[in-house]
């Protein structure tokens, strides 16, 4: 049974809300300072906790243990912390949620050894759940880091085609979110099969949330988003929006890159060449997949899968 809207962002408001409790009563000491502050500062440096949020909205399908769902909950949002604090390393990224990254308001060393306690956190967050959750959570944290080699290994490679970069999405950002709703079934003992499903819908999901994170990145506003636009192109990333434009007009392409030139030049560019409305068609065909892999738990008297798919399908960060 699909929820109503109002019924939904009560929902996610609410469990929002106690994640963020659940993650300030994480036992973090004092001592040292150089390790614990900027644990304690990327921690409550808010996001919007879509990762947990997906653990419980699986989870509830099946009536499963609130606080084992809690426990899964805080470990995939302390992994997804540990790989922001890592990728902003590697990509120079100075802003994280419109505050400096850790390596900009300390250094790398302090980031680096922080994001390694913080994955030890994780770990132990998750390690008195059954083992098949431990097991899940360390299979998809070494596809995550296989993502992330591959977004580096394609910076400035303009031979990437679009198959290469969903391959890379798959792992890098695919993976974890299919790791979240995986996790409400295994917290349940669900069979396999519903196991699969529900990964393969957090796939696709992770598949048209970054996505739509590449068309943000140029057309998103840049207070909300919390960071500099136009930033992965003048990095050399391989992004849906710039494959597309590579295949549609590689030498116009290869100038404006080439200028360095201002965003609003590549917007005109985008929209000259319907790129924005293809990607969005892209997402769009991600989201439908998503609904596709949980018909199953249509009549499910507590999904609000459908409705977390068309959320983050309308974000606007």
């Amino acid at each position: 049974m699909k929820k109503d809207n109002d019924d939904f962002h009560k929902e996610i408001s609410f469990l929002k809300h106690e994640i963020n409790r659940s993650l300030k009563k994480i036992l973090i000491k004092d001592e040292p300072k150089y390790l614990y502050d900027p644990i304690k500062y990327s921690i409550n440096n808010s996001g919007k906790r879509l990762r947990p949020i997906l653990v419980f909205l699986s989870g509830k399908l099946f009536k499963s243990n609130v606080n084992d769902l809690m426990k899964a909950a805080v470990a995939v949002e302390l992994l997804h912390i540990f790989t922001l604090i890592h990728d902003d390393i590697m990509d120079g990224d100075d802003i994280r949620h419109g505050k400096p990254s850790l390596h900009e308001k300390w250094d790398i060393s302090t980031a680096i050894l922080s994001g390694d306690a913080i994955f030890t956190l994780a770990q132990l967050a998750i390690s008195n759940l059954d083992e098949k959750a431990y097991q899940r959570l360390n299979e998809i944290s070494l596809l995550v880091c296989e993502g992330q080699a591959l977004d580096k290994e394609f910076e400035n490679d303009n031979s990437i085609s679009m198959d290469k970069y969903l391959d890379m999405i798959t792992k890098k950002t695919g993976s974890l979110l299919g790791l979240c709703s995986e996790l409400g079934a295994i917290v349940s003992e669900q069979e396999i099969d519903i196991r699969s499903k529900l990964y393969t819908f957090g796939v696709n999901l992770g598949l048209a949330f970054q996505i739509q994170d590449d068309y943000l990145e140029i057309f998103g506003e840049q207070k909300l988003m919390g960071k500099s636009l136009g930033s992965d192109i003048h990095a050399g990333k391989q992004t849906a929006m710039t494959i597309l434009a590579r295949s549609i007009n590689e030498k116009k392409w290869e100038d404006l890159t080439s200028r360095k030139t201002d965003l609003q030049s590549y917007r005109d560019f985008f929209l000259a060449n319907r790129i924005d409305y293809e990607i969005k068609k892209l997402v769009e065909y991600y989201i439908d997949k998503t609904s596709e892999c949980v018909e199953f738990a249509h009549s499910f008297e507590n999904n609000f899968l459908d409705s977390f798919s068309n959320y983050i399908l309308n974000r606007r960060y």
